[in-house]
């Protein structure tokens, strides 16, 4: 390509034209001929009389420079004049299309592709060997492969973004590998990720680098947090040029399961700033609701915050003898249940009959030992269709004879009579403390305080599937907590009080997070590593690329480790995971997580993308 300044021609030949210019000047000049004089005597009797129409006998001297200049302009536009060519670009050397292909390419990704196809037209006809690479697909340890432009077209619409960031490790082993001499031809989604200006770096040691890139601004959308009953969702945005405004919605399913939009907010974001802050106020039975929320006009993964069960506010139902020592409040056997869940559930009261139709997620039976029988039947209908029954032991308990001959349904095993008491003064030894969790345990995972010793429990009969329903044990290996399944629904017995008469279990932050574990409550605030320890997560439902919520098919559980702090990735992509009895939301954009613009040095060629 020959360069004049900061135009260059495609057809630098076809200029050769502009030095006939002054063979073109003469042949105007020359036509017309010049007119021939001749006298004639009779001419004389013309002489005074005027012509109204007169013909110059050579061509003007402005209308010859028109003329020139109209013709030089055509030469020079069948030229094929480019400005600001890209000078450093080779002409027949290979040619490494590299586009970025995460989540911030899919609103604009057709026009990406057509941009890529542009390129291989272009490489097609210069003669150039190509090579087409999604950085979200790396190939570590298989090479580039140069082939024809025009073998790469039919493949484009095989490729589509991904919901995740190239891992830096993938990136430095891939371009490690590179060798050879090409130029690069980089389709980037204009976010300023950590391995960007080493792989940036690495390319520029094999040849020219230009690049594609959008100037609009890239949107995300933290996780939302509830604040003292109030839903506060963040969103960032890369680039901060003036103000704008965006509409966050809610989404979620209505009473009949249909998907609708459930409520709406407008969030402002303010000259020079990144972030903005949108608060909703939602009741608990419409909060409960909500399964996502979103930028309205923003296909992207990004732009889209699934809800988990932290989201949510559980129904708690609380039902318990009444105590006669209702002057005592930390005696009360519900008092240190209630201060577990009070910051996290709804707490509602009523009758046995009353609570079922209201249909809470748990409800907690503190030292009840017998029911109506009306009463019964409500409840198991009510957790075969998925409810979650709390059960705690105590003095009531362990003197009737419930489950002492057969099993009844809503308790998870049968139990002796007299329950046992350790370390009192009529009795041997010292309290017991309790053993590590299973592997098998919802629990497992969780440390256990050398503090929490129990003094007092209800014993289980000895049944074949006593070990199967034990999620819990005391040091000597007696059960301390079980679980039956029942149809969609579990019953779940602490053979303990849930006051701190009989075990300081109540009194520690372990039966919290039991409580939690067990789905009684969940937290609002971001699990750790720490928290998942020991457990796996199912994916349920998977977001792709363009913030579409989809099923998770076959792909394999992940540990809980991993949910918690593990780069999204092929193996762990973003979405609702699913353990014993709640889910996790795994989001794109996490709560510590900023959206910074790529800033490329003055050396790269960049070419931008109409927004």
């Amino acid at each position: 390509m020959f360069s004049v300044g900061p135009i260059g021609f495609t057809a630098p030949l076809l200029l050769l034209g502009l030095i006939l210019l002054p063979v073109l000047w003469l042949l105007l000049r020359a036509v017309p001929p010049a007119p021939i004089r001749r006298r004639f005597p009779g001419v004389a009797l013309l002489l005074g009389l005027k012509d109204d129409e007169s013909q110059t006998d050579r061509t003007p001297w402005w209308l010859l420079l028109l003329r020139m200049l109209a013709i030089s302009a055509a030469i020079i536009g069948f030229a094929g004049p480019v400005l600001n060519p890209e000078a450093n670009q080779r002409d027949n050397g290979p040619l490494l299309i590299l586009i970025d292909g995460t989540w911030a390419d899919a609103p604009d990704w057709a026009r990406r592709m057509e941009r890529t196809e542009a390129a291989l037209g272009d490489a097609a006809r210069a003669g150039r060997e190509t090579s087409v690479v999604v950085a979200t697909d790396l190939p570590p340890d298989t090479p580039l492969t140069f082939r024809a432009a025009d073998s790469w077209v039919p493949e484009l619409a095989g490729l589509k973004p991904q919901p995740w960031s190239p891992g830096t490790d993938d990136v430095e082993t891939w371009s490690q590998a590179l060798e050879g001499r090409f130029d690069t031809f980089w389709l980037s989604d204009g976010l300023d990720w950590d391995w960007r200006a080493t792989l940036l770096a690495e390319l520029q040691t094999h040849g020219a680098v230009s690049v594609f890139e959008s100037p609009r601004p890239v949107y995300g959308l933290k996780p939302a947090r509830v604040q003292d009953g109030v839903i506060s969702v963040e969103a960032l945005r890369s680039r901060s040029f003036g103000a704008a405004e965006a509409t966050v919605a809610a989404h979620g399913l209505d009473p009949s399961g249909t998907p609708r939009q459930l409520a709406s907010a407008t969030l402002s974001f303010a000259a020079g700033e990144q972030s903005a802050i949108v608060q909703l106020s939602l009741p608990p039975e419409l909060r409960n609701r909500v399964t996502r929320f979103e930028i309205t006009g923003q296909r992207s993964a990004g732009a889209v915050a699934l809800t988990d069960d932290a989201l949510r506010r559980r129904e708690v139902a609380i039902v318990a003898a009444r105590d006669e020592r209702e002057g005592l409040r930390l005696l009360s056997p519900t008092h240190y249940l209630e201060q577990a869940l009070l910051p996290n559930a709804e707490m509602i009261n009523g009758a046995i009959p009353d609570l079922v139709l209201a249909n809470p997620d748990v409800i907690v039976l503190a030292d009840i030992a017998t029911l109506a029988e009306g009463e019964a039947q409500a409840l198991e209908a009510w957790v075969r269709n998925g409810g979650i029954l709390l059960r705690f032991a105590g003095p009531r308990l362990a003197a009737s004879d419930i489950g002492r001959d057969e099993e009844t349904v809503l308790m998870p095993v049968r139990l002796r009579a007299g329950g046992r008491n350790i370390g009192g003064a009529m009795s041997w030894g010292e309290p017991k403390t309790l053993r590590a969790f299973s592997a098998e345990s919802p629990f497992f995972g969780l440390s256990v305080p050398p503090d929490v010793t129990v003094s007092a429990q209800v014993m289980a009969q000895p049944d074949p599937q006593l070990s199967q329903r034990t999620i819990a044990t005391l040091a000597d290996g007696t059960p301390l907590v079980t679980r039956k399944r029942l149809d969609a629904g579990q019953v779940v017995l602490f053979h303990v009080t849930a006051n701190a008469e009989w075990s300081t279990l109540p009194l520690s932050g372990l039966f919290v997070q039991m409580l939690e574990r067990l789905s009684i409550s969940t937290r609002s605030d971001i699990a750790t590593a720490e928290d998942l320890a020991g457990t796996t997560w199912v994916p349920d439902q998977i977001l792709t690329a363009t913030g579409q919520i989809v099923d998770a098919g076959s792909l394999a559980g992940v540990p809980g480790e991993d949910l918690a702090e593990a780069p999204l990735g092929p193996n762990l992509q973003p979405g609702l995971y699913s353990g014993e009895d709640r889910r996790i939301a795994r989001n794109v954009v996490a709560g510590d997580m900023r959206l910074v613009a790529t800033a490329w040095p003055a050396n790269v060629p960049l070419e931008g993308l109409e927004v």
